[in-house]
């Protein structure tokens, strides 16, 4: 569900180039209640779990009546937020509406966080940390770093910087190509940098230390990282066991594909017709087994990847982490720095 485009920031990178207005034409809260609702009676609740993205959700007019009608309805969900304003009677708020699971953005450490998200970005995530503390939170607390060229030269610091923060869960992505981060190259990660990425992670999972860092759900990454770096293999579940409502209410899957793969309109029909008489183009992919894909000897692993690396079925996959990987097999891969880790 995303609830609204509006973001109280505005990231270098951000996938969903979102600003700090509400584009015209978005889902009321009540809609959002009503669509609830309907989804409930349509399909097995607690069998689903909602993700609550945007922009910012905490600034949805509403935001809490949503969540109160998720957990009336018996969904289990949670949030991705900023956390800049998530102050002390927020934190409340979030008990009291029952979330399971909050992810937090930090991409960085501090100086490089707050350079590409905004000054005070990093102490609002420490003070929203400490706030859903205070409040009882108890339950999935973890954070998601969306990783630029600048963040990977201090991973084990921003490690330790977040263990520091009793943070036990950090899942780490590199930035994609897409939205407002297509505009800044500087920023992406190149072939040896992902490589490096992946060898600190598949070595640092295995250490006993926390927070263990968990990579993405992004592609195939061959069989020296697959089912190590990550506690599943690859998968892209769009449209397969994933559904998604836009702030808009276009109906698609995953919040960050193009939205040429939107397949209705909540408005004007049900989540439950569109989800049984369509979805065919992500449950057949076969348009993906074309140019580099279609030569692939490990295509039937990964049928064509993460489909939000496609601008629409004609347009060529915008990056592939295990040929990225396959480029540095006869290369130097420098290791990113190792402080001997304190229990």
């Amino acid at each position: 569900m995303e609830v609204t485009r509006q973001c109280n920031l505005a990231c270098k990178y951000c996938g969903s180039s979102c600003t700090g207005r509400a584009p015209d034409g978005e889902l009321s809260s009540q809609e959002w209640v009503d669509i609830i609702r309907q989804v409930a009676s349509d399909f097995r609740p607690k069998e689903i779990m909602v993700a609550v993205t945007g922009g910012e959700p905490l600034i949805k007019p509403g935001i809490y009546d949503i969540m109160g009608e998720l957990r009336k309805q018996g969904f289990p969900y949670g949030m991705v937020s900023n956390g800049q304003v998530l102050d002390l009677a927020a934190a409340k708020e979030l008990v009291r509406v029952g979330i399971g699971s909050i992810s937090l953005s930090m991409d960085g450490l501090p100086e490089i966080n707050d350079s590409l998200r905004g000054v005070g970005c990093s102490k609002g995530v420490e003070t929203a940390i400490a706030n859903l503390r205070q409040a009882g939170y108890s339950g999935k607390l973890e954070i998601i770093s969306t990783l630029t060229k600048p963040a990977l030269r201090s991973l084990d610091e921003m490690r330790r910087y977040l263990g520091g923060l009793k943070i036990a869960l950090w899942r780490a992505a590199p930035v994609m190509p897409i939205g407002r981060a297509a505009e800044h190259p500087e920023l992406i990660p190149d072939a040896v940098d992902i490589r490096s990425l992946l060898e600190y992670i598949r070595i640092s999972r295995s250490d006993g230390l926390l927070p263990r860092p968990e990579f993405s759900e992004e592609g195939f990454l061959g069989y020296r990282f697959e089912g190590i770096v990550r506690p599943y293999l690859s998968q892209c579940r769009a449209g397969i066991t994933v559904a998604g409502i836009r702030a808009n209410g276009r109906v698609g899957a995953c919040p960050e594909l193009n939205q040429v793969f939107d397949q209705g309109d909540i408005r004007k029909e049900r989540l439950k017709e569109v989800w049984d008489n369509r979805y065919q183009v992500f449950r057949d992919r076969s348009w993906t087994k074309s140019g580099k894909c279609g030569q692939c000897d490990k295509y039937s692993h990964c049928n064509g990847g993460a489909l939000h690396l496609y601008d629409n079925t004609e347009a060529p996959f915008l990056r592939c982490l295990y040929q990225m990987c396959r480029e540095t097999d006869d290369k130097y891969i420098p290791a990113i720095p190792r402080a001997n880790p304190k229990v």
